[in-house]
């Protein structure tokens, strides 16, 4: 009996080994298929092979543990991540051999970067200060930065709601480099990684923690945090690119061969592995146990097949049947337990009988009272219907590709449970064969992942939806426009980009408040969805800006009939909480048909249209055209120039006499400001005055005006001239910026200049922006002696009410009116009753009226009878040099201030 027992044991595990072989035998050339099909796509130039020849193909890569893009370690100590994964795909497709150098920290790793330890850096946001060093390839992926808090604590939506928090950042990344210049009112802890970004928070160290969705959501899943949660956007986003060393261009031209060969799948399947903490792929026991029992099951079905067909043998055996029933009952046990343990259902399905055996823990799962022994089903319309009708055709391709291919199956669908619910399942099995081919048989299981899909969605939404209109955020937006730069690029298939900025919104949360701004936002984002076309894609950038791609539009009349049906749906009044609203929408498009583009292009295109037209027509569309880039690159070189002209002596000041009409003397000048560009020659300052507001430059440029100013008014005292008073222009951008106050204070004190001597003269517009703030900077001014007069005024924003609550010591009739009052041959001009109401205006209000741009002596004369105080303008002098405006003084007191008139009318003036 014991050797027929072991004769038959031998023969088991032949056949058994022969099965085994089989399988093997099939899934090798499958894989060496896969493996050698990568690389057929790319071809490299003669140049980079030679050059990757001369390396030996090898590529060092500096690493450091920085989730997701190195996110879990291996047995062999090799790093897998975002990064990892997308250098190991490259690594398959380009003949490349990546040896990587681990660093401690990421700041670490970019010293060593900096050093030329590494040829690349595995993950890197361009910076100014990296682009010294690094060269950059396109973005493989968008990651973006959140605001984390703890949730008993204050929410925080955008960065200015963190002004004077303590925030940790990881040390040495874009994101603090760009806190730091931008948002230096923010106190910035910098620790070494995510996860002591977590930790810090979550005990208290600090108010609130900037990190990326994905590794902060991994650090807190690790570490066991339960008291954490998402409370903002920052609107900053890595587009996280491979740095190469400048010195190794080639590299970045194979580098971006090998990202471009890379498919949509192969990117959204990295982008699932690494950016969905709840989908992380970690092996654990109970998928051990899982796989486990479904190889054991084939082990089982081999053995009674070979039963089957020993059976005589085995009647003459009896002893040898009996032990082997009871190992087959042993094992029955186990895979029983295993089964329970993995907590699948279990499902079998015979296509000769078209029987479908559904496990009990498979009808608990549909929420259904289960048989012990479970349920049978005649054929599989039963389990069809109860599939998701848009998931349904994708179950019966899967089944069949693998019956008929044998490719895996593996497929997540929708099914209805027995309360009327979806539920998301994931469905895994194998076919058994026939020698002849034929599928007999499917086995396999389903398990519930409703609670998984839910948190996938969950941090899906997170990082790539806008949290409040619930469209898709600025990396969303982005990656779908990358999609449509390609098939640009190489395809030439057209696309559209159209940014939409609301027209005066600004002044509906000011107004209204920002609850109302934000269902303004909400209803703006669903009347231009609804108003999309179905290729079209909405996104929101940030604040009442939102951004449009059309897809493959026919011509650029299309993309105009889209660009006005928008406007035309977004001017419709609306009703938001009991206020009736109405609203316009600029709108700035960049339209490609050919050539090659970029993300960044497309997106500038579309901003400097959306500048252009906000500058010359708000509420219209302007396509971008050359000369719109041309001139913000000529702009930016003549900003480049006026950020230099103050330390290279260009800039120059010169004065207009201001005058009192009765007594007719000089009672002050304005101190206008003049450029001499060393190329160009004087500049007008209505071309360099809104560029200095418009790039920023304004403060320093303003700065060096009021200085320049009190020093040549200091002179004027010392040197004994009765200047009066000096007027210096003020931007309302100076007038409200913080710490304005303490520099006309310095200015005085530097100069020892009474504060009586010095006027301020500031446009009405300031007065829109922020009343209450320029009442309290102006009152503080005011104390020191300071006198304030509203410049070009009735040109503006003219309201009674800040005449009565600011500190306003004249008021100056915008030359407009004036050269208007009387013609030059004495007849009646058209503005006499503008400025006879104003002259009323300020007599009722104890206010003096200076009156500019008073040109003949008929003005003269007309505003003298009407009581108008004081008076400038070219018929008492133009704008002078300083030592002549001494001498012009000089001259008055001797002749007088009017000059002699050249005709007996009186129209026409001489100078002194």
């Amino acid at each position: 009996m014991y050797p027929q027992r072991c004769l038959f044991r031998e023969k088991l595990l032949k056949a058994v080994g022969q099965l085994l072989l089989l399988l093997l035998l099939l899934i090798l050339p499958l894989a060496t298929f896969a493996h050698g099909s990568a690389n057929a796509h790319i071809t490299l130039t003669e140049s980079e092979r030679q050059w990757l020849q001369q390396r030996g193909n090898l590529i060092t890569v500096g690493i450091a543990f920085v989730p997701p893009h190195t996110l879990t370690q291996d047995g062999n100590g090799d790093y897998h991540g975002v990064a990892m994964d997308f250098l190991s795909l490259l690594e398959k497709k380009l003949p490349l051999d990546f040896k990587t150098q681990f660093y401690p920290s990421y700041s670490d790793l970019l010293r060593g970067a900096e050093a030329g330890e590494v040829d690349i850096v595995f993950a890197a946001s361009s910076t100014p200060e990296r682009q010294k060093y690094l060269l950059f390839t396109s973005p493989y992926t968008f990651l973006s930065n959140k605001i984390f808090v703890r949730k008993t604590s204050q929410s925080y939506k955008t960065l200015d709601d963190l002004s004077g928090k303590s925030v940790a950042v990881i040390q040495g990344t874009a994101v603090a480099e760009h806190l730091r210049i931008f948002k230096p009112n923010i106190k910035l802890l910098e620790l070494k990684n995510s996860r002591d970004l977590m930790l810090a928070l979550s005990s208290g160290d600090v108010d609130a923690a900037i990190s990326v969705v994905a590794s902060a959501w991994w650090h807190i899943k690790r570490e066991g945090i339960s008291n954490l949660d998402v409370s903002g956007d920052t609107n900053f986003s890595y587009a996280v690119r491979f740095g190469v060393r400048k010195e190794l261009p080639f590299l970045v031209d194979v580098l971006e061969k090998g990202l471009y060969s890379i498919s949509s799948n192969e990117r959204d399947d990295i982008h699932r592995r690494w950016l969905h903490p709840e989908l992380s792929g970690v092996i654990n026991k109970d998928l051990v146990y899982r796989y486990g029992s479904i190889i054991f099951a084939f082990l089982i079905i081999a053995l009674l097949l070979f039963g089957s067909f020993s059976i005589r043998r085995l009647r003459r055996e009896v002893a040898q049947r009996q032990d082997v029933e009871a190992a087959l009952r042993i094992s029955e046990e186990r895979f029983e337990l295993a089964i329970r343990g993995t907590n699948d259902g279990i499902w079998d399905w015979n296509t000769a009988t078209d029987a479908l055996y559904l496990a009990p823990r498979f009808l608990e799962i549909l929420g259904y009272r289960a048989p012990d022994d479970g349920l049978e089903w005649h054929g599989t319309e039963t389990w069809l219907e109860r599939i998701h009708p848009k998931d349904r055709q994708k179950v019966r391709s899967a089944v069949r590709e693998h019956v008929k291919n044998h490719e895996l199956l593996d497929i997540r669908y929708r099914v209805r449970g027995q309360q009327e619910n979806w539920l998301w399942v994931r469905m895994r099995g194998q076919a058994q064969w026939n020698p002849a081919g034929r599928a007999i048989r499917l086995c396999g299981s389903i398990t519930d992942i409703t609670e998984s899909k839910r948190s996938e969605d969950e941090v899906r939404r997170l990082a790539y939806f806008d949290q409040l209109t619930g469209v898709a955020n600025r990396e969303r937006f982005k990656l779908i426009l990358q999609r449509a730069v390609h098939k640009l690029n190489t395809q030439g298939e057209p696309f559209a980009v159209m940014l939409v900025d609301l027209d005066r919104f600004k002044q509906v949360n000011d107004s209204l408040g920002h609850r109302v701004g934000d269902m303004l936002l909400c209803r703006v984002a669903e009347l231009i969805k609804a108003a999309l076309p179905p290729s079209g894609f909405l996104g929101r950038l940030d604040g009442d800006e939102f951004a449009v791609l059309l897809d493959t539009p026919a011509s650029n009349i299309e993309v105009i009939g889209w660009a006005e049906h928008l406007q035309k749906e977004l001017i419709q009044p609306m009703v938001l909480d009991g206020h009736d609203l109405r609203i316009s929408a600029s709108m700035g498009i960049s339209y490609w048909t050919e050539g090659t583009a970029t993300i960044e292009q497309a997106m500038e295109y579309a901003d400097i249209a959306l500048s252009e037209v906000k500058r010359e027509q708000q509420g219209s569309y302007r396509f971008h055209e050359n000369r719109m880039s041309q001139r913000i690159y000529e702009n930016t070189l003549l900003a480049k120039d006026l950020e230099k002209a103050p330390y290279n002596g260009e800039l120059f000041l010169v004065f207009q006499p201001q005058v009192a009409l009765q007594r007719q003397a000089v009672i002050g000048c304005e101190a206008l400001l003049r450029w001499q560009h060393p190329d160009r020659g004087v500049i007008p300052p209505a071309v360099f005055i809104p560029l200095a507001e418009e790039r920023g430059l304004i403060h320093q440029v303003g700065r060096w005006v009021l200085y320049e100013s009190c020093r040549q008014a200091r002179s004027w005292l010392d040197q004994g001239v009765s200047f009066g008073g000096i007027g210096v222009n003020i931007s309302s951008l100076q007038l409200l910026a913080q710490g304005f106050f303490e520099q006309v204070k310095d200015a005085l004190e530097l100069h020892q200049l009474p504060g009586s001597l010095l006027e301020l003269e500031i446009t009405e517009t300031v007065l829109v922006q922020d009343i209450r703030q320029a009442e309290l900077v102006m009152n503080r001014l005011r104390a020191l002696g300071i006198r304030f007069s509203i410049d070009d005024f009735g040109t503006g924003y003219s309201s009674l009410l800040y005449l009565q609550r600011l500190p306003i010591g004249r008021l100056k009739l915008a030359q407009e009116f004036v050269r208007d009052t009387l013609l030059s041959s004495g007849s009646q001009g058209q503005n006499e009753a503008v400025v006879a109401a104003a002259l009323q205006l300020g007599k009722n209000l104890n206010i003096p009226v200076i009156a500019e741009g008073i040109e003949t002596f008929a003005q003269f004369d007309w505003l003298r009878e009407r009581g108008c105080d004081e008076g400038q303008g070219y018929l008492f002098a133009k704008p002078m040099m300083a030592t002549d405006f001494s001498a012009f003084v000089h001259d008055v007191e001797s002749f007088g201030i009017l000059p002699q008139p050249a005709d007996s009318a009186g129209t026409e003036i001489k100078s002194h």
